[in-house]
């Protein structure tokens, strides 16, 4: 398969990561996940936070200002962005970039660096941009950036956050946001729509909110590759294919407020998704040719979640947290390969997967903030996770029947229970430093039953600290130290099938959770409104890394290699141009360096970590004319190449050119945002560069080499967005 752009990608392929990599490029990440350091936060209060919100106010008609180390931005300051919802604003704050969170099991670990009054959603399925756009504009009191220590606040490990503050008490006339577009694909793509609404009212105490959403999409893409067999004859394939993918989805979020101060949250929600990749690929070898081959997959995921959280301030200054959520998730896939030579009988395989999955959470917090300088935060989570994977696989080796087939591993169900005990501390050391401290101890149980039996229990401890200092509200450095823990994916216990690679992706029902002792340094200064430069560098000692492990008899399976490192440095600026004539114009620029260090356990020498790219450069342009509502810009992403270690394989990931994308936008019609924006201008082709070894990699013996290249043909999109 060359391109799925599906979530299903992950669950489809490890040794075939195209998918990955292009969406990859799209999604603009300045950093492999491996890389996201953080530190530890905490809970607020209901009534701190509103006594948060009556401090925030920026003195002699500012409209940005710096209150207790936090900064301050009022809704007049993004008035020259012209924003319909909160993810507008939110994406203007000079110097900050939102991350959505892992898609980790629990929630504890799976925040992300966006709060709404100070609390973090009680949803896993939504992430923070769909929950943004749900907001209108006009519901907004102010947005807070909050730098280093993080003062009580819910945000699970991030050391720089942005906290939504909604005003309250907004009756049945609160602004409800909409957005419908058309995309354009070339070439031959077709004109798919797609769109979402929300409608926000109260009732008294509570407030709720309905939204729904809808899309479809179709693509074309197509690309050359080249086969060059050391030991034959070589070989050119044409590959070209299609996709199609539609989905809709809806929710229902309440917040109520009692008399007596408590707050409780009930957020619903649910999706359908459906997708049709077919991918056809043109053999010539050097005679008898062309034969043909053909991959369709088709793939179906429906689910749903339910979640909720209630609050009670016991004292003034102690409070009880409850959040329990639960959500299940149903994916079913069928893929085919059909090869017809030029000469010789066709074969076919078909390899059909069910899997249903679920978690269900719950989680108390308590907060106490009755020592001075102190706001603490103890309590546990307990989260029940499972997968159960039923598989079929059929092969016809000419006779025309089907006949089924033995993988194993592939038919099984893998559970896990799994609890988490914390404590955290958030110090006022004085008025210009802050200290977060924390630990966690990590308890699970994980036992696997079907084609593979298991059962497994681990115990890790998860310190962390964060210190930040301020010289002066405009310059602060930041220290942060954690150990985090991957949590197993329970994709890598289940086995399936590649057949691009025409291999099979055995699971592995020994594998250990990667640890990593993570440590970043920070240096910021802010100068003006709008300017900011920022400074780190990192480094990660990272135990058990997980790549591909050989097991002997020619096999590999997702496995634990060893200790390794990682290490880098990041810059990142927000400069206002306006001294070069460009007046309400901003350049935001990115650039990340890394290096990484294992132990090949095929060489025995030591090499780079896989899918791990050396660097990235992102950098983004914007200029605004209020007075004609004209808005437009330009962004530009590059990153190096990636490269997959097999046992018998060196799969290298290129991209040549950089990403380009650039947008106009106007609100000349009154209450209506028309954007129209240009995607992957120039084209970007992403090259697969793949070796395969006799035996193994060892040998040092080429059997042959793939290089392919594939390319989408970019894409334009019109947007009209608004409130009613």
């Amino acid at each position: 398969m060359i391109l799925c752009i599906s979530r299903a990608g992950a669950n489809i392929s490890r040794s075939s990561r195209e998918a990955y990599l292009l969406q990859k490029t799209k999604r603009r990440t300045s950093r492999s996940v491996l890389l996201n350091t953080a530190c530890v936060a905490f809970i607020s209060f209901t009534g701190a936070h509103a006594q948060e919100t009556e401090q925030s106010v920026c003195p002699d008609g500012a409209q940005t200002c710096t209150v207790n180390g936090r900064v301050i931005y009022l809704p007049g300051y993004f008035s020259q962005f012209n924003p319909i919802t909160a993810l507008d604003m939110v994406q203007r704050v000079p110097g900050f970039s939102i991350d959505a969170g892992d898609q980790v099991r629990g929630f504890g670990g799976a925040a992300g660096n966006v709060l709404i009054d100070g609390q973090r959603p009680s949803t896993k399925s939504a992430d923070i941009f769909e929950i943004l756009g749900r907001i209108g504009a006009g519901n907004i009191e102010h947005i807070e950036l909050i730098r280093g220590g993080t003062g009580g606040l819910d945000v699970g490990g991030q050391s720089v956050v942005v906290n939504v503050v909604q005003k309250q008490g907004a009756g049945s006339s609160t602004p409800s946001p909409w957005e419908f577009y058309i995309l354009k694909r070339r070439p031959d793509g077709g004109v798919t729509p797609g769109g979402e609404i929300s409608y926000i009212g109260r009732i008294g105490g509570l407030k709720y909110t309905l939204g729904a959403n809808g899309f479809a999409a179709r693509l074309r893409y197509g690309g050359d590759e080249q086969i060059t067999r050391f030991f034959g004859d070589d070989e050119l394939r044409q590959r070209r294919g299609q996709y199609k993918e539609k989905g809709v989805g809806g929710n229902l979020n309440l917040e109520y407020a009692l008399a007596n101060g408590d707050i409780a949250h009930l957020n619903i929600e649910g999706d359908w998704f459906d997708s049709l990749e077919e991918t056809t690929e043109t053999r010539f070898p050097a005679m008898d040719g062309p034969d043909i081959a053909f991959f369709p997959f088709d793939y179906e995921e429906y689910g749903f979640e339910v979640g909720g959280d209630y609050e009670h301030n016991i004292t003034d200054s102690f409070s009880i947290k409850l959040i329990g959520l639960y959500e299940r998730e149903f994916e079913n896939f069928e893929s085919r390969f059909e090869f017809t030579p030029a000469a010789g009988t066709p074969v076919q395989s078909l390899f059909i997967s069910d899997r249903d999955i679920g978690e269900t959470i719950g989680r108390v917090e308590f907060g106490f903030n009755g020592l001075d300088r102190h706001n603490i935060q103890f309590g546990g989570e307990i989260a029940k996770n499972f997968i159960e994977s039923a598989v079929e696989f059929f092969v016809d080796d000419g006779s025309g029947v089907l006949t089924p087939q033995v993988i194993n591993g592939a038919n099984t169900r893998v559970s896990e229970l799994r609890g988490e005990p914390f404590a955290k501390d958030s110090w006022t050391l004085s008025e210009k430093a802050t200290l977060d401290i924390g630990m966690a101890v990590e308890l699970s149980s994980i036992s696997q039953s079907g084609d593979s039996e298991n059962a497994r229990f681990f115990v890790y401890p998860k310190p962390s600290l964060a210190l930040a200092y301020s010289f002066t509200p405009q310059t602060q450095v930041r220290f942060n130290a954690e150990r985090r823990v991957n949590q197993l994916d329970f994709d890598e216990f289940v086995s399936s099938v590649n057949f691009d690679d025409e291999d099979v992706d055995f699971g592995n029902p020994d594998l250990q959770p990667q640890r990593t002792w993570a440590f970043e340094t920070s240096f910021e200064q802010r100068f003006g409104d709008i300017g900011v430069i920022k400074l780190s560098g990192f480094y990660n000692y990272v135990n058990d890394v997980e790549d591909l492990l050989p097991i002997g008899g020619g096999a590999e399976v997702p496995g634990n290699i060893g200790d390794g490192e990682v290490w880098g440095g990041e810059i990142a600026l927000t400069a206002p141009l306006d001294f070069l004539g460009l007046k309400n114009a901003r350049l935001e620029t990115t650039g990340m360096m890394q290096e990484s260090s294992v132990t090949d356990p095929v060489t025995g020498v030591d090499r780079e970590f896989s899918f791990i790219s050396p660097y990235s450069i992102d950098v983004d342009f914007r200029q605004d004319f209020p007075e004609r509502k004209f808005s437009w810009g330009w962004g530009l992403y590059k990153s190096g190449k990636e490269t997959n270690f097999g046992l018998d394989e060196i799969t290298t990931f290129s991209f040549p050119k950089p990403e380009l994308d650039a947008f106009i936008e106007t609100t000349a019609i009154k209450g209506v945002k028309v954007r129209l924006a240009a995607g992957d201008i120039l084209n970007v082709n992403v090259k697969r560069d793949r070796t395969v070894f006799d035996m193994t990699r060892a040998s040092g013996v080429a059997l042959f080499r793939e290089m392919r290249g594939n390319q989408n043909g970019g894409n334009v999109r019109l947007t009209f967005s608004g409130t009613f």
